[in-house]
């Protein structure tokens, strides 16, 4: 069966696009005409869907959780539909009642669809998936914490038909996402690390060398702007960096790229209030709404990148801050966090300080502008590093893939997937680590105040991000008919391997 006789299903957790699309009657210039209105992965959904328009009989955009239920077409020829349901109140994002089930059910099951595109962890969308052998395709961008002993039993059904033949792969929004998924007993032949499209962060710059920067620093933060993401560590060590005899200019940028909410006008009262209270005004900018190309270019020009604390959760490893960073070839400052063990190697690709030591924070960023061979050799590292730390499959290409299905595409599919060796942390060779550390290319000779550093990195306790526990969705699962389908046995196999 050709594409131009199927029907695309692809159900997105609780947004409206019906007020984004009313007026909108050509797809030609859509981005425009849709910038300002929705986030830009909403955009990137939109945009897709509106090409898929062209290739399939219907395309259908489905709400899973929406206070009212409706089904209309737009000019553009995709179909925007909502539940008209809400999850239980307490009960977590994914829970209904039996009835709201079924008629979930029921939503989904009269638009036909021939491929889903399940971007929420719904059992019971997923078990009638199962049930009709529907093909489907799960890409979860929420799944950040793993699934341990306890959380697998009870989630026990869900995992398992995420294993099922009918769906064709499971994709992680990140690398780290991907293995989490692995963790929690889904096969990582199966699972996908992807992301979504972002062509800027592709260009990358050739390596830099230090300016004559006569005793002044510009500095660059690219991430969230509340005060829990360590901007006031920053702006600590850009107090001692001032009292060293440096003029600091530190750029401070919302990241509207990962975090697409919009910003609120009291969002940044906190900080202007800490800038005006450090007397930093004059040293200190705050950027929110800039352009991904307006933001790497804020990166390339820097002299270095900070990294003060990673996100609170672990959405996308490396942070959108680090990867640019590495495509502007601009030499990283971060702390210690294991979530960077995986990225960063401290005097190879970066210069690592201890978590919430904003003393160290300064050193760090006076040793590198001292330096101009160790300054040349982190911006040289950070195009290797970019190239390891790239996920290629992008969302849209994914599901084309998916849904063409040639012998290509399969391959295509197979070697991005998670266990084909592709996605391996940074490694470095004992030889380069030395080459390194000798004389004759740069001299990393500790001073005393540096050693004691060294013991406190050693000592620091890695600090615990708190992770949100996994809604309990198996009630769901259970409320509707049982799974008909036979388990085969690497199935049970692998079950039983993933509960020892």
């Amino acid at each position: 069966m050709g594409l131009e006789n199927t029907r695309l299903l692809i159900v997105v957790e609780n947004t409206d696009y019906r007020a984004a699309l009313s007026d909108i009657f050509m797809p030609e210039q859509l981005n425009e005409q849709l910038s300002g209105r929705v986030s830009p992965v909403d955009i990137h959904i939109l945009t897709a869907a509106v090409r898929w328009s062209e290739q399939v009989q219907e395309v259908a955009i489905f709400s899973c959780y929406s206070a009212e239920k409706y089904s209309e077409m737009t000019y553009l020829k995709v179909r925007i539909m909502g539940s008209g349901f809400l999850p239980t109140a307490g009960d977590g994002a994914a829970r209904f009642s039996l009835k709201a089930s079924r008629e979930l059910v029921r939503l989904v099951g009269d638009f036909c669809p021939d491929y889903m595109v399940l971007s929420v962890r719904s059992p019971v969308l997923l078990s009638w998936a199962v049930r009709n052998r529907l093909s489907t395709l799960a890409l979860f961008s929420d799944w950040h914490e793993p699934v341990g002993f306890w959380k697998r039993l009870q989630h026990r059904q869900f995992i398992r038909n995420l294993n099922r033949k009918c769906v064709d792969r499971v994709g992680g929004h990140g690398l780290q996402a991907s293995k989490i998924l692995a963790d929690s007993g889904i096969n990582p032949e199966k699972i996908i690390p992807w992301e979504w499209s972002q062509p800027q962060l592709l260009v990358q710059y050739t390596p830099k060398q230090m300016r004559d920067h006569q005793y002044s620093v510009k500095l660059v933060h690219v991430g969230q702007l509340d005060q829990r993401s360590g901007i006031e560590d920053l702006l600590q060590a850009a107090i001692y960096l001032r009292r060293s005899g440096y003029t600091v200019d530190l750029q401070l940028i919302r990241n509207t790229l990962n975090d697409t909410s919009p910003v609120e006008t009291h969002e940044t009262d906190w900080l202007e209030r800490q800038v005006q209270q450090l007397e930093l005004a004059d040293s200190v900018s705050v950027w929110a709404g800039l352009a991904p190309e307006q933001m790497l270019s804020q990166v390339r020009e820097a002299d270095l990148a900070v990294i003060p604390r990673p996100p609170l959760q672990p959405v996308r490893l490396p942070p959108l801050g680090v990867a640019m960073a590495m495509a502007a070839c601009t030499p990283i400052v971060a702390c210690d966090h294991p979530h960077f063990d995986a990225h960063l190697l401290h005097s190879f690709n970066a210069i690592v300080f201890p978590l919430g030591n904003a003393i160290s924070m300064a050193h760090r960023i006076e040793r590198i502008m001292g330096q101009p061979t160790l300054y040349a050799d982190l911006s040289e590292a950070s195009g290797t590093g970019l190239r390891k730390l790239k996920v290629p499959a992008r969302w849209d290409e994914l599901i084309d893939k998916w849904m063409q299905g040639t012998e290509y595409d399969k391959l295509w599919l197979r070697s991005y997937a998670l266990s084909s060796g592709r996605y391996k942390p940074v490694e470095v060779e004992r030889s380069l680590t030395e080459e390194l550390s000798h004389p004759s290319s740069t001299s990393l000779e500790a001073s005393p105040f540096e050693e004691a550093e060294a013991v406190a990195i050693e000592e620091e306790t890695s600090v615990d991000i708190d992770a949100e526990a996994m809604d309990a969705e198996a009630m769901d699962a259970e409320a509707m008919d049982a799974d008909p389908e036979d388990s085969d046995s690497d199935d049970d196999e692998r079950e039983r391997q993933s509960d020892e």
